[in-house]
């Protein structure tokens, strides 16, 4: 308060303000008008009593127009601070109006941890009053609150002026935990924090959580069954196949020494009978080795090499070729890849597809078999096309089955297993097996391999 006179001159304060406006003024009218009036008594106009009330009455009209000069300036300032007033209430009106209706929580600290403003949402997430927490500190409205995670972030904000954002796990006096998501924040009055309660998601997380490794125990005990159930039923089929190999064996031989030795005895329909049981005994043996194979492609570790898909192709078509004798084929073979996998699983597959290409384009007088690839996603898909007996599309979803057929074993020949076999090769190199066709015009049948 008691600023020195050297500081008059560039003093902000509106007294000092108001001393730099009226001294100029007061000094050169006081200078004036004393001239003037001494002036006209050394001319004579007027005695020197009168020379001094004329100058007492100047200096009083002097001072009462620097009073009105002081009121004028006075009022001017009062009227900038009324207004200065009134747009900082509403502008202090319609910043408390939108913390108010905000759906986050809002509140001001002050350096003394003191609430200074609450709304709603934060006495809610609180569990407690804007009346209860207005005025009064945190460490009063929620005991032990130095131990939270946030606290020390809000003292350092507080004392440094640092912001910051972080996940709170908050407890509670009655024991109860919350969780809330806070932007803290450097303030005026102190810090402003704004937070979200994420209480319900960090809860349906650990619930998720929670059903998921109990889905995982369920799925592993349930894969555990099915591998031990799997396991038993390809052990049962390998046997049972294994044992039957040996009866047909001697079911074929008896019957083809009785046909040797009875040769001229026996009738004709007794022959044909002898050929029916010969041809039966043949076919089961034929599907009791399609079952070892099925049964031991669930079983048989693999091993992953490099395989030339153009070598394999052409081996497996020399092969069939040798079988075809003079049929009518055209071979179209595209550019094939390389890929990963079984080479004797692999070249299974490829047999499979091929021979079922030669076998249902028998009755045709030129059969067309193609084989290409094409690229996908992430995998590589070849495919088989022929013009043969094809097959309707109704029925695709049992073309992969055990023992499923399209076709009556008068027509073609087949025991039903070759295609189930494509498909448990295929699914466990990590691909996939469909096929498409039409009765009468041909078939597809494709398979993806996964890419490098």
């Amino acid at each position: 308060m008691n600023q020195p006179l050297s500081d008059v001159p560039s003093s902000r304060l509106h007294g000092r303000w108001m001393f730099r406006r009226l001294l100029p003024y007061a000094v050169l009218v006081s200078i004036v008008s004393g001239v003037l009036v001494w002036g006209g008594h050394e001319a004579g106009f007027y005695g020197f009593e009168l020379a001094v009330i004329l100058l007492v009455l100047v200096n009083i009209l002097l001072v009462l127009a620097g009073i009105r000069q002081v009121i004028q300036l006075l009022e001017a300032i009062e009227s900038d601070r009324i207004k200065a007033g009134e747009l900082h209430h509403q502008a202090e009106h319609r910043y408390r109006t939108t913390l108010d209706e905000m759906q986050e929580g809002c509140q001001i600290i002050g350096y003394d941890y003191r609430y200074l403003y609450v709304n709603e949402v934060v006495a809610k997430q609180g569990r407690r009053s804007k009346e209860e927490l207005m005025g009064r500190t945190m460490m009063e409205m929620y005991p032990g609150i130095e131990g939270a995670e946030f606290f020390p972030w809000l003292k350092r904000c507080l004392e440094e002026r640092v912001p910051h954002r972080m996940e709170n796990e908050f407890a509670f006096p009655d024991g109860s935990k919350g969780w809330f998501n806070l932007n803290i924040e450097p303030v005026t009055e102190g810090a402003f924090i704004l937070s979200v309660d994420i209480t319900n998601e960090k809860r349906m997380a650990e619930e998720l959580a929670q059903h998921r490794e109990r889905l995982e125990e369920l799925v592993q005990k349930r894969t555990a069954q099915l591998e031990g159930v799997n396991k038993e039923l390809e052990a049962f089929s390998y046997s049972v196949s294994h044992d039957l190999r040996a009866p047909l064996r001697h079911i074929g031989g008896f019957v083809e020494l009785f046909q040797k030795r009875s040769s001229g005895v026996l009738d004709e329909q007794s022959n044909r009978y002898l050929k029916v049981i010969s041809d039966s005994a043949r076919e089961m043996g034929v599907l009791v080795d399609e079952l070892l194979i099925f049964s031991r492609m669930g079983r048989v570790e693999m091993k992953a090499d490099n395989i030339d898909m153009q070598k394999l192709v052409a081996e497996v078509i020399k092969d069939c070729q040798r079988e075809t004798g003079e049929r009518a084929i055209e071979w179209i073979v595209g550019v094939l890849p390389d890929v990963q996998g079984d080479p004797s699983m692999l070249r299974l597959v490829i047999a499979n597809l091929i021979g079922n290409a030669v076998k249902y384009t028998g009755k045709r007088e030129r059969a067309r078999i193609e084989i290409g690839c094409t690229a996908g996603e992430g995998e590589t898909v070849f495919f088989v096309r022929d013009n043969g007996a094809g097959f309707d599309m109704r029925y695709v979803g049992k073309l992969f089955g055990v023992f499923q057929r399209l076709h009556r074993a008068e027509e073609f020949e087949g025991t039903g297993v070759g295609l189930a076999n494509v498909h448990r090769i295929v699914l466990r190199h990590g691909g996939r097996t469909w096929a498409e066709g039409e009765d009468g015009k041909g078939a597809v049948f494709y398979f993806s391999l996964p890419g490098k």
